[in-house]
Formats: C-alpha cells, sequence, structure tokens
C-alpha cells in the first residue's frame, strides 16, 4: 500500500501506547514505502480528536510491522532510518513542487 489518496478515504485512527502506558491517537495520513519497509505518517490528534492548526500540524513518522494479519506502529530508533525516510519525503515534496 503507497500514497493513499487522503479525499476518497474515511479517516483512519490510530491509537498508540507510550512507554509510560498513555494511550494516544493520531490520523494515518498515508503509507510510504522506503527501502522496502511501509512507514505510516500520522498527525497528532487531540483529546476530541481533532487536529490542532494545519499550519503547526506535525507529522510523525513511524515502522509499519506486520505480524500475521496485525499491523503495529513502531517508533523509529534508529537515527540513520529515520534520517533515510525523512530525505525520501523532502525528495518527493521536491518533485511535488516541480509539478
Amino acid at each position: 500500500m503507497s500514497e493513499l489518496e487522503n479525499d476518497q478515504m474515511e479517516p483512519r485512527i490510530i491509537k498508540t501506547q507510550d512507554e509510560n502506558g498513555e494511550i494516544h491517537n493520531f490520523e494515518l495520513i498515508d503509507i510510504i514505502n522506503v527501502d522496502n519497509q511501509d512507514y505510516g505518517l500520522l498527525v497528532y490528534l487531540d483529546e476530541e480528536g481533532k487536529h490542532g492548526d494545519e499550519d503547526e500540524e506535525e507529522v510523525v513518522i513511524m515502522r509499519l510491522s506486520k505480524e500475521d494479519d496485525a499491523f503495529t506502529f513502531e517508533t523509529i530508533e534508529d537515527d540513520d532510518e529515520f534520517d533515510r525516510v525523512v530525505s525520501y519525503l523532502e525528495t518527493e515534496e521536491e518533485e511535488d513542487d516541480e509539478e
């Protein structure tokens, strides 16, 4: 799965649990593939399930893993891996700006 069409899909709410056991809600806005690994691009949702100001939205990148029929979002701990994904996104953004 790659490049989801935002206007053609219902919001996908992802619940994650941090190291302190707190649950956080995110909206999955896209899935990208970098070096044969899928990554989810997520936007944090507040307690009411709403985004903050769109100009200030921060996209969170998480590794997407599949075990059996379950998908898991994982924090990217490796700096090199994270930098590769960010570099890919910047390249894609530059290409979109040129079109």
